[in-house]
């Protein structure tokens, strides 16, 4: 069985997320992804990440923590996509290769058609950003403790 790694960046700005809608021409036409591809032969994840985003979206992306990753079996192919957080990037996005790009809320993503292997991606996120939060507020909470009053 042929494997194959691909890599997606769920892209975030301020509160925000981007949705990629593939192209009526490909495979799952019509639904919502996180933008990606393939990674090459002798690439890193992050490196394939980075430069399919400067492909799909001509911007330059700095590619942040890991998130999650999601295994589809096919008759002739097993894909893992892993999905890699991105803040911080350089131009505007631009569509090339989809149909339309949106931001959008985590919690308004999941009212989209998403591409099925995208869906526990962004469930990863959601649940990984409610912790950060969690955490953020927990450490404010204590070094208030800590004030003189």
């Amino acid at each position: 069985m042929k494997i194959i790694d691909v890599v997606a960046a769920i892209i975030q700005r301020q509160d925000k997320i981007l949705l990629a809608q593939r192209g009526e021409n490909s495979d799952q036409a019509g639904l919502w992804e996180f933008p990606g591809g393939k990674v090459d032969v002798g690439e890193s994840q992050p490196q394939a990440l980075r430069r399919e985003l400067a492909e799909e979206l001509m911007i330059e992306a700095d590619i942040g923590h890991y998130i999650a990753s999601q295994q589809s079996d096919l008759p002739s192919r097993r894909i893992y996509l892993h999905a890699w957080h991105v803040a911080e990037f350089r131009g505007e996005p631009q569509i090339q290769c989809h149909s339309a790009i949106i931001w959008v809320t985590p919690e308004q993503a999941r009212h989209y058609p998403l591409a099925p292997a995208d869906i526990p991606l962004l469930e990863a996120f959601i649940t990984q950003q409610a912790k950060l939060s969690t955490n953020a507020s927990d450490v404010s909470k204590s070094a208030d403790l800590f004030r003189p009053h």
